[in-house]
């Protein structure tokens, strides 16, 4: 991580970090927020193991990835090209983790942001997101325009104050949505 960093504040502008970590590396983390802070690349967390902790503390800082070293290399290749393409990338299990502890919270009738409340639209497209859908198959599942899902992902990013889909879909999770699945 302080290569990255070094190479940042020497004017190197990436595209993709790929940021290692070993067990334990919880408070390492903390050097994922400062890169995403730096830069506007796209951060893949590569770690030794899944910890709950370090994906969590990852996700918050604003990782778009988190993936196991032990994962094949084509797999590794193929979510790569996903985090490129703009998607979030997490293993699996973790979504029917997050899912399930979602469904354990009701989805309340309206939700709250700091002082905005988000439209129905919005909401639905933040539970597409949860689901893992594209800008272009949330267009497709709610029959509405790719361009329309851009701006109103747009303004439920400015309401909910995050900076990108995984923030935003860390905050549908922590606020009780649910996903949305294809019609």
């Amino acid at each position: 991580m302080d290569d990255a960093q070094s190479a940042i504040g020497q004017g190197v502008e990436p595209d993709l970090i790929v940021v290692a970590l070993g067990e334990g590396a919880g408070e390492d983390v903390g050097g994922v927020k400062r890169l995403r802070g730096a830069t506007g690349a796209r951060i893949v967390v590569l770690a030794d193991t899944i910890a709950d902790r370090t994906l969590s503390l990852s996700l918050k800082a604003g990782a778009d990835a988190y993936l196991n070293k032990s994962m094949s290399s084509e797999s590794l290749l193929r979510a790569l090209q996903l985090v490129m393409l703009g998607e979030v990338v997490y293993p699996t299990h973790v979504a029917s983790l997050l899912i399930a502890n979602a469904n354990e919270h009701p989805t309340p009738e309206r939700i709250q942001p700091a002082n905005n409340e988000l439209s129905k639209r919005e909401v639905q497209i933040l539970r597409c997101l949860l689901a893992g859908q594209s800008n272009k198959a949330i267009a497709r599942n709610l029959h509405i325009t790719e361009s329309t899902v851009k701006m109103h992902f747009k303004n439920v990013m400015r309401k909910i104050n995050a900076q990108n889909r995984t923030q935003a879909a860390v905050w549908a999770i922590q606020n009780g949505l649910s996903p949305l699945m294809s019609a």
